[in-house]
């Protein structure tokens, strides 16, 4: 999205506060205005309706970036980054979906904001799971309840607090804490003065050893001949439906399905019912009762389909 160079930019720390008061300077949208300028947007590419539009909400943007001034990057970088989520908000907005852009706004701002600090926080890639990232986010916050130092090692109640605030393993806490106190070279002797060990001796491979890579690998290559004959032997109806709910990247809703085959929202979950029954029976026969894989094995996108014929949610 290409907006007037009119907006205000900071460049540094010192700045901050002129480009504070620059933003305070361009009016707030209400609703009838908002959503006028995102459908001109939408519909006709108008620039200046998607300068209206993110304009309005650089407060915002600024407001949730300067919640992360204390990861020690520069402020305008986090700022930057933050407006860029606003912008690609403002890209995506559908008002007649009946919410606000400020609601919308804030998720892909607080994500894009988070991708960052997690690409520039570390030489050693921090791992990007939805409970890692909540890791990373809040253990600052948690040690400071507990009362446990900046910079020092988490004793092992302390670490099992916080896991257990966050659903993790205290392991992961361990070594969360260690990225955030800064990167350690693998050469550092270990703290016992009887040993002459490194860091680097104590490393465990967690790689899967060739016997599990084999086996998963003949588990996937299974599931996916017994899946494909399961699916051949439903009808076309039920292998459409099917096909619609768990095998593409946007799964249809029953509504949507019920309005395509002109029948109601009921009958179509009936006919995905009766399949998933005829697939897990056939997988089950094609596999010789052979316990499966759990679906993070499953060859199907997401496993959405494997995890509903195991009999859970996916």
């Amino acid at each position: 999205m290409s907006l007037p160079s009119t907006m205000p930019t900071v460049y540094s720390e010192g700045g901050l506060s002129r480009y504070l008061a620059a933003i305070r300077n361009f009016p707030l949208l209400n609703p009838a205005e908002e959503a006028m300028y995102a459908e001109r947007w939408r519909e006709h590419g108008d620039r200046e309706a998607a300068y209206r539009l993110v304009t309005s909400h650089l407060r915002l943007a600024a407001k949730i970036a300067l919640r992360y001034r204390g990861y020690g990057l520069p402020v305008a970088d986090l700022i930057s980054e933050a407006n860029l989520g606003l912008m690609l908000a403002v890209k995506r907005f559908e008002p007649k979906k009946g919410f606000r852009l400020a609601t919308y706004a804030m998720w892909w701002i607080k994500a894009t904001v988070q991708e960052y600090i997690l690409r520039s926080w570390s030489l050693v890639k921090i791992g990007t799971t939805a409970a890692q990232k909540k890791l990373f986010f809040n253990l600052r916050k948690l040690k400071n309840r507990i009362g446990a130092g900046e910079e020092g090692e988490l004793s092992a109640e302390q670490a099992a607090y916080i896991a257990k605030q966050l659903k993790v393993e205290p392991r992961e806490v361990a070594e969360m804490n260690g990225r955030i106190r800064g990167d350690v070279s693998l050469n550092v002797p270990m703290a016992q003065a009887d040993t002459s060990e490194e860091m680097q001796d104590r490393l465990v491979d967690p790689s899967p050893d060739p016997e599990t890579l084999v086996s998963d690998a003949q588990d996937r290559e299974r599931i996916r001949d017994a899946l494909k004959n399961a699916l051949a032997a439903l009808t076309s109806r039920e292998r459409s439906i099917i096909e619609a709910r768990f095998l593409t990247e946007q799964p249809k809703t029953f509504d949507e399905l019920a309005v395509m085959f002109g029948v109601s929202r009921e009958r179509i979950r009936q006919i995905e019912a009766r399949a998933l029954q005829k697939i897990k029976s056939a997988v089950g026969a094609r596999l010789d009762a052979a316990p499966l894989p759990p679906p993070s094995h499953c060859p199907w996108r997401r496993g959405r389909l494997a995890g509903r014929v195991l009999g859970r949610t996916g």
